[in-house]
């Protein structure tokens, strides 16, 4: 108060900062002064009478709170905020703050919202008052107003456990409401997510061009070479009824184990688990599959439980699968990709060294040893041994320059390690190599806009013209999005996730895109309240596709 004084009774002209609050208050009781023609002196001490017995009403509804007289305690609060001169913000924000105080005492949510909302607009940085707004908007399942607060409080607060909690729980609510009111998806699948998917399963006797081949010469009009023909056009989501015609004919099918097989590949993607769960399990109880086809039974149906999030199960379905399968390479490669997606390093390298044993040429488990041991090398930081892993990588790119699988695991090796020069180099190669492949071009926008903000109109044709190629890839779709929201354009960040979800199958994605999309909004409304730029950063591009051991 004595700065007030100052201000407008004995600063000389020179001492006033003339956009500081003071004098800015100052200003305003001289102007009132002018207005009801009286001293000035005069209107301050008006103006400290006013603000002082304000005071006083607010520590009488003090003392009535403390003894549980809320209705009075009401009277008073109400009383001061009547009272105290509008000039005074920080004072009347604690006043509706108290009174809202007694209103969550009374369980009123609906005043202690309309409270604390007069208070957040004379200080919109009051962190009390916007986390006593969240709680009561939580309460009365106002959610989105909660995640908003909860979000501002997060970036006033540098993040609390509490409040990420708190955030949390109202955004899987909220996550969890949205996708109850979803249609049912009809987009079709992506075309790139399909087939890198499947690529990880390249011994699949379903999937080779020769079996594809033999069912279209002998059987050309079958529903089995009708699916097929779905599959190479692209429309994926026909290919499940015509597996099922297939299974249905009058004549059993003479391809009744490979329709299931590849029925069951079909849903999984589709996130349809159950269906494929129920497919592979007919493959692997049936006594004539032969043993490539119960083993891709098997580790689809172990793919299926890391799509469910249940990697407790895949790793039982890995280790049935390699008792089964003693001789063959791929469930140890799989088993080691979840084991290096769950830090257990030294497990996955055994896992990685006994396929190479198995078959010493296979390059998928040379791949991920790299991968590995370069995680090896990040985490004893021993750097020689994460520079001995990528220099092998290197080693493979004139043999393997045009595999996908080779392409996406040698660049997100170099992003994980922080090399985004390396793997910017790279990806440039590639995507003449493999044109038109829309993750590749994902990946180069994320790496160029990571490595230099000047690159924002390049990273963002790149993310346009990738979307041009593959309009429902979801990973092109969700990185845009992240890249629309450290330009501040929330708006476009949110469509982008909704394009995703109407994209996405499996109630664990739709859920995980839902909560996104709420988590934008409410950022981007707390993010212009508070006048800030998006706080979290470009993300790191390095992260493993879920088809290569990553999660979705």
């Amino acid at each position: 108060m004595a700065s007030y004084l100052r201000t407008v009774a004995g600063s000389s002209p020179s001492s006033v900062n003339s956009n500081s609050p003071t004098n800015d208050l100052g200003k305003r009781i001289a102007k009132w002064a002018l207005i009801i023609g009286v001293p000035t002196a005069v209107c301050v001490a008006a103006y400290l009478d006013r603000l002082t017995l304000a005071m006083e009403l607010k520590n009488e509804g003090n003392i009535k709170y403390r003894e549980h007289k809320f209705d009075e305690a009401i009277d008073y609060y109400t009383k001061a905020i009547e009272t105290c001169p509008s000039e005074s913000l920080e004072e009347l924000s604690q006043f509706y703050q108290n009174r809202a105080a007694t209103w969550e005492s009374l369980k009123n949510y609906d005043k202690v919202i309309e409270d604390c909302s007069k208070a957040i607009e004379l200080n919109a940085k009051y962190i009390k008052c916007i986390q006593r707004r969240a709680r009561a908007a939580e309460t009365i399942g106002n959610f989105e107003l909660a995640l908003e607060d909860y979000s501002t409080v997060c970036f006033l607060d540098s993040y609390q456990p509490a409040y990420i909690m708190a955030a949390d729980k109202v955004l899987t609510e909220l996550a969890k409401r949205y996708i109850e009111t979803l249609p049912e998806s009809t987009a079709e699948l992506s075309k790139d997510y399909v087939r890198t998917s499947l690529n990880e399963f390249e011994d699949d006797p379903t999937l080779s061009q020769l079996f594809m081949n033999e069912v279209r010469t002998t059987q050309p009009e079958s529903p089995l070479a009708h699916a097929y023909e779905a599959f190479e056009q692209g429309r994926f989501t026909d290919i499940p009824s015509l597996c099922t015609q297939e299974l249905d004919l009058e004549n059993s099918s003479l391809y009744e184990l490979q329709t299931l097989l590849f029925r069951g590949s079909i849903y999984l993607l589709m996130g349809n688990y159950t269906e494929a769960i129920a497919d592979f399990d007919s493959v692997i109880n049936n006594s004539n599959a032969t043993e490539k086809l119960k083993l891709n039974a098997e580790l689809k149906r172990a793919n299926t439980k890391i799509h469910q999030r249940d990697l407790e199960g895949a790793l039982y379905e890995y280790d049935q699968c390699i008792r089964n399968h003693p001789n063959e390479c791929s469930p140890r490669v799989h088993r080691g990709m979840l084991k290096t997606l769950l830090e257990s390093y030294s497990e996955a390298h055994d896992d990685f060294n006994e396929a190479l044993n198995i078959s010493p040429t296979n390059l998928r488990a040379k791949y991920q040893k790299l991968i590995n041991d370069a995680k090896i090398g990040a985490k004893e930081n021993r750097p020689e041994r994460v520079e001995q892993a990528l220099a092998s990588f290197e080693e493979y790119y004139d043999t393997c320059k045009q595999d996908i699988y080779y392409a996406l695991a040698l660049t997100s090796c170099y992003l994980d390690n922080d090399r985004k020069d390396k793997a910017l180099q790279y990806l440039n190669r590639f995507v003449k190599e493999i044109p038109d492949n829309p993750t590749l071009m994902a990946l180069k926008a994320n790496c160029l806009m990571s490595s230099d903000p000047s690159n924002n109109a390049d990273a963002e044709r790149l993310f346009t013209e990738a979307l041009q190629v593959d309009p429902s890839n979801e990973t092109v779709l969700t990185m845009f999005a992240i890249f629309k929201c450290n330009q501040n354009q929330f708006e476009e960040a949110a469509k982008l996730y909704e394009r995703a979800i109407q994209c996405t199958r499996g109630d664990e994605k739709l859920l995980q895109y839902a909560a996104l999309l709420y988590a934008i909004r409410a950022q981007g409304r707390a993010i212009k309240r508070l006048n800030l730029n998006f706080p979290g950063g470009f993300p790191q591009a390095g992260a493993l596709p879920n088809w290569m051991g990553g999660m979705a």
